[in-house]
């Protein structure tokens, strides 16, 4: 019979509180290591974004939004079998502007305003070399968004570098935005058109912005709601570098069109 003083067995294992986890490490050092982590990808993610909006265009407040709004169009085409499309703008009553290489061989070209409406305009101004061209719209216009329509004015002076504003752009699923853009520098641009002829040097601005290849024809506005150039390229490989014309250009072309109609030019060679 056993006595009462004899002591009970010991316990075949320490107390949940003295047993030491896997890998030696305590629980607090791995809640430690954990916040540790959680941090520095914290710290990652907000260094990150703040990089991005300092070194980013830097969109300014645009005068005359509204104005923009009603200048701003989408012109597309049927060109030898294929659909071109681009953005546009009006730089006079009635007068829309986009680049020569969106109506290369459309014979039909559909202008449409932000809001879908859209009417057949005619083509009254054609330089490949620049790649810029002028549709003229009917006078009476059958729809509520292109009887609406206003044109805006090209900016009395050039842009320069490190000047900032938004491309107003008119998608054809999405209607009208703005991206923003940063002027990197001028050029004096010069080689072969998209019919590979030799063209003769032509005003440029390199702009850093997120463009796509709809929004060729597009207008660059600066903050005061004025024309300070024409998208006309997005380089290769390098998605947030694009190409716009001038206001020079555009002035020069305005002043050298006499707004007869034209005929169809040809398809594009490259």
């Amino acid at each position: 019979m056993l006595s009462d003083s004899v002591p009970p067995a010991p316990p075949l294992e320490a107390p949940p509180s003295e047993v030491p986890p896997s890998g030696g490490k305590s629980p607090n050092w791995e809640r430690w290591l954990r916040w540790l982590l959680w941090l520095f990808v914290v710290g990652l993610l907000v260094g990150w974004g703040l990089t991005w909006a300092l070194d980013s265009p830097q969109r300014p407040v645009l005068a005359e939004r509204d104005d923009i709004e009603r200048a701003a169009v989408h012109v597309s085409g049927m060109a030898c079998g294929q659909f071109t499309e681009g953005s546009g703008f009006l730089v006079e009553p009635g007068l829309v502007l986009t680049n020569a290489h969106v109506l290369a061989g459309v014979e039909q070209i559909t202008v449409s305003a932000a809001n879908g409406d859209s009417e057949i305009g005619v083509l009254v101004g054609f330089d490949p070399g620049r790649d810029i061209a002028a549709v003229q719209l009917p006078t009476l216009r059958s729809s509520p968004g292109m009887s609406l329509l206003t044109s805006v004015a090209l900016a009395p002076m050039v842009a320069r570098a490190a000047d900032v504003g938004d491309v107003a752009t008119v998608d054809s699923d999405d209607g009208l935005e703005f991206v923003p853009f940063e002027v990197t520098r001028r050029i004096l641009a010069t080689g072969r058109d998209f019919y590979a002829q030799e063209t003769e040097g032509r005003d440029v601005l390199e702009i850093r912005s997120l463009l796509t290849a709809g929004d060729s024809g597009a207008a660059l506005m600066n903050a005061d709601g004025k024309v300070v150039g024409m998208v006309f390229a997005v380089a290769r490989g390098q998605p947030d570098q694009g190409y716009a014309l001038d206001r020079n250009e555009i002035a020069a072309f305005l002043a050298e069109i006499d707004r007869t109609p034209l005929p169809t030019p040809p398809c594009r060679t490259r």
